[in-house]
């Protein structure tokens, strides 16, 4: 029994697979256990938010103070693969920190972002 060629190479483009995907990158989101109240402008050093949220994802040094930025990313996706086309749809979500201290080490101002993600 001979299989016709054209009905193979059909057969093998029609052949699909779903794929879903999920990482997170960055530090753990630690800042989101500790109320931002707890931290007080003038008082709060770059000792203790290290000691309390580790190293930051980025030190960012500005012409008279310093930044911590604390970064968590999680993206997830999903998509269709086949043989001759493919098609994905993804979506990342940010979760940030930032901290500004003077040239002494005290805390000046602090944010969290609005979207948070759970670890």
């Amino acid at each position: 029994m001979m299989i016709n060629r054209w009905a193979v190479a059909t057969m093998l483009m029609l052949q699909a697979a779903c794929v879903s995907y999920s990482s997170v990158d960055g530090v753990d989101n630690l800042w989101r256990e500790i109320p931002l109240e707890e931290f007080r402008r003038g008082e709060t050093t770059q000792a203790e938010v290290l000691d309390r949220l580790g190293p930051p994802s980025q030190l960012i040094r500005l012409h008279d103070s310093v930044v911590f930025y604390y970064l968590s990313q999680k993206t997830q996706g999903k998509g269709r693969v086949f043989l001759v086309w493919n098609q994905g749809e993804q979506r990342s979500r940010y979760d940030r920190a930032v901290f500004f201290f003077d040239t002494g080490g005290l805390l000046t101002e602090m944010a969290y972002s609005n979207e948070s993600i759970s670890r």
